[in-house]
């Protein structure tokens, strides 16, 4: 026994050597009255003199940190847990404790408690953080603290619709008060408004100072507070009239107001660099109007035309079998001042970093226009030369320099297209420069076009305004290899008695249950998807991939519906269902029903009122099905039952989003100046339609990449 007792007192001594050779407070107690059974020479030396001979925690050691009893297990009502938290001395240093329960050598329970200082540390943290995220002058956020709490709010409102606005102001008459009255004037007027501001309740915790006399004002609100977007509006444009006062100093003669510009989320970008620009030209509109007034962004205001009507849309480019060969960039962008020394970096910089074809690693090509602009080093940085092909106009007039510049884009590693040709303006020195040739079948003649395609073998040529299956059957005859048109956008109507094949019926059945209004019923679907060996092979294969990041693999087809969620399982079966009736078409058509789908999705809460969504999702995701299976329209809504809003805009032109129908056929065709009619028409701004085909684009790209 006394052997043990000795061993015990060995171990003892050795955890003690070891916790004294820790850099924090360690102290370990037990029972009710927290009997001390070790603490380090650290902790010891915190106690005072008077103290030290204490043996329990209570009375001794928990002097120095009054909070420590409340986070001990051993008081009587305490909810404490194992883990981590921070507490403070009696001095108000912060300390980082760390509590476990452990075995002490007897065998018993006892509990652990590890004290670091961390004072100094979180003190030099906050203020390296103050000094990165707040204004020295004002203690206001800066700009970039707007930065990350933009890019907060724009990931918190991903499963929502938000609204808001970013208003930037700067102070009337400032730079006279610092002139006449020196910088320490100015700054006590910076100071002084800035206090004032959030002191009221509608600008506190809004406030940024972007530098100087300019500020930034930033909201976000849930769509659906308001009825609509001009509720949005007269509610912003009230709150900020309440700054539009005269702000003063005492022996100052001077006073300053306010001139706010204000750029409304997401109507006028859902970037914050796009909502400074508008914002600014706001502003400078505000200031032009005679200052002291909120001004809210609109197109007109916009000098620069950087953004004005400016519409991007991808034309596809497909192979004899139907798949995309790549797509042309077509954008109404019509400014003929290419010369004039300006830069506008909108048809490339602005849709890589849009669309996200930087991230594309397949070998799509995307076919642009020639413009002097390629030759900024900015641009040629940005642009990959294995995807991007530069098209030539043969109607415009070649010029000895235009032949050096294309020249040198040849040089720097880019393929050129030669577009247009016609029997008047033939030149075989750009013919010779050009990989690519594209012009429509009707604009030569037929014997000089297969003469044209034989004696350039080397060279792929492109059919345009390829409109019907019979033109496509034509055109290839004719040696073309590439087509560009909507000719696989064709009905054609065949036997009445073709039906939808039995597993193609499985799909249907998907769309319908998750087009529901109300709830999705995971039982129906899993008994759906379970009576069909494909869909369960995709889906269990889609949970059990390194994608999805599940811990366990599943087996169950209900338990991978229920891991994959609503929202998931909608796209999934949006995509399979597409793709699974339409595996005889190009997948391009899977790829405009849902460009169509999201891209209405996208500006329905542009509306007065409001569409409904998930109608406006249907709406574009069927409008091209019956295509896919050589029906009818009606036939197609026969099989599958809708909501009757949605049939009566698929089937006629009286339905509730049969407009949007032929909007997007307008934008799918580039016609223009349709888009620009139906924005004015029902006041959505360009940016707020441009944006939301790009963000479709976008997600279509995703969510076929993903399924």
């Amino acid at each position: 026994m006394r052997i043990k007792k000795n061993k015990n007192i060995n171990i003892e001594h050795s955890l003690k050597s070891i916790a004294d050779s820790v850099d924090s407070d360690v102290v370990i107690v037990r029972n009710d009255r927290c009997d001390v059974l070790l603490m380090n020479e650290a902790a010891s030396k915190r106690v005072d003199a008077e103290l030290r001979s204490v043996t329990n925690c209570k009375s001794g050691y928990s002097h120095i940190f009054p909070e420590l009893c409340d986070n001990c297990h051993h008081k009587a009502d305490s909810k404490a847990e194992a883990g981590a938290f921070d507490i403070k001395d009696r001095n108000g240093r912060v300390f980082s404790v760390t509590r476990n329960s452990i075995e002490w050598i007897d065998g018993k329970p006892a509990t652990a408690f590890i004290l670091r200082d961390v004072d100094e540390e979180r003190s030099l943290k906050t203020r390296m953080y103050n000094l990165a995220y707040y204004d020295q002058l004002t203690g206001i956020p800066n700009r970039q603290k707007l930065k990350e709490d933009f890019e907060a709010a724009l990931k918190d409102g991903k499963n929502d619709r938000y609204c808001g606005i970013l208003a930037m102001f700067d102070l009337d008459n400032f730079k006279i008060i610092n002139d006449n009255y020196g910088h320490n004037t100015g700054d006590e007027m910076l100071i002084r408004i800035t206090a004032y501001l959030e002191n009221n309740d509608d600008f506190k915790g809004h406030l940024y100072r972007l530098g100087g006399d300019e500020f930034v004002l930033f909201y976000k609100e849930r769509l659906s507070n308001f009825e609509s977007q001009a509720a949005v509006r007269s509610y912003y444009q009230e709150m900020l009239q309440k700054s539009l006062l005269s702000y003063t100093m005492p022996n100052i003669e001077y006073k300053c107001t306010l001139s706010i510009g204000v750029a409304l989320y997401p109507a006028h970008g859902e970037t914050l660099s796009e909502l400074l620009r508008k914002a600014d030209i706001a502003l400078y509109k505000a200031k032009t109007e005679g200052r002291n007034r909120v001004v809210l962004f609109e197109d007109k205001y916009d000098a620069s035309k950087k953004f004005k009507d400016l519409y991007i849309n991808m034309q596809p480019i497909l192979l004899k079998n139907g798949n995309t060969y790549g797509y042309e960039l077509v954008d109404s962008d019509k400014s003929e001042k290419e010369d004039d020394g300006t830069l506008s970096l909108s048809q490339f910089d602005r849709t890589l970093d849009a669309l996200g074809m930087n991230d594309i690693k397949d070998n799509t090509r995307y076919f642009i226009s020639f413009t002097k602009q390629l030759f900024n080093r900015a641009v040629l940085k940005n642009l990959p030369r294995n995807k991007f092909v530069i098209q030539i106009n043969a109607s415009d007039r070649c010029t000895d320099e235009h032949m050096q510049l294309y020249k040198q884009l040849k040089s720097n590693g880019y393929l050129l297209l030669l577009s247009n040709i016609d029997n008047s303006n033939m030149d075989m020195k750009l013919l010779a420069l050009a990989e690519y040739c594209k012009f429509a079948p009707e604009g030569i003649s037929v014997s000089e076009q297969i003469s044209l395609i034989s004696a350039n073998s080397t060279k792929t040529f492109i059919a345009t305004d390829v409109s019907t299956n019979e033109e496509f059957e034509i055109a290839q005859h004719r040696g073309f290899s590439l087509f560009q048109g909507y000719y696989f956008n064709q009905q054609v109507i065949i036997k009445k008695e073709k039906d939808i094949e039995p597993l193609k019926a499985n799909y249907f059945r998907l769309l319908q249950l998750t087009s529901t209004d109300n709830y999705v019923d995971f039982n129906e679907i899993s008994a759906v998807i379970s009576s069909d060996v494909a869909l369960s092979y995709k889906l269990l294969r889609l949970l059990n991939s390194a994608s999805v990041g599940l811990r366990t693999r599943v087996s169950s087809i209900l338990t991978a519906l229920t891991f994959l969620g609503e929202e998931n399982l909608k796209q999934w079966i949006s995509v399979l269902a597409l793709r699974g009736v339409s595996d005889e078409k190009p997948l391009e058509l899977v790829r405009m029903s849902l460009i169509r789908a999201r891209f209405g999705e996208n500006l329905a809460y542009c509306f007065k009122p409001p569409m409904d969504t998930k109608h406006v999702f249907m709406v574009g995701l069927l409008s091209l099905l019956h295509i896919a299976l050589d029906k009818t329209k009606e036939e197609l809504l026969d099989e599958i039952p809708v909501a009757d809003k949605i049939r009566k805009s698929l089937l006629g032109n009286d339905g509730p989003y049969s407009e949007l129908l032929e909007f997007y056929k307008h934008y799918e065709y580039a016609n223009w100046n349709e888009i620009t009619r139906f924005s004015e028409e029902h006041d959505i701004g360009c940016y707020a339609i441009n944006n939301a085909y790009v963000n479709a684009v976008k997600w279509c790209n995703d969510l076929i990449n993903a399924y």
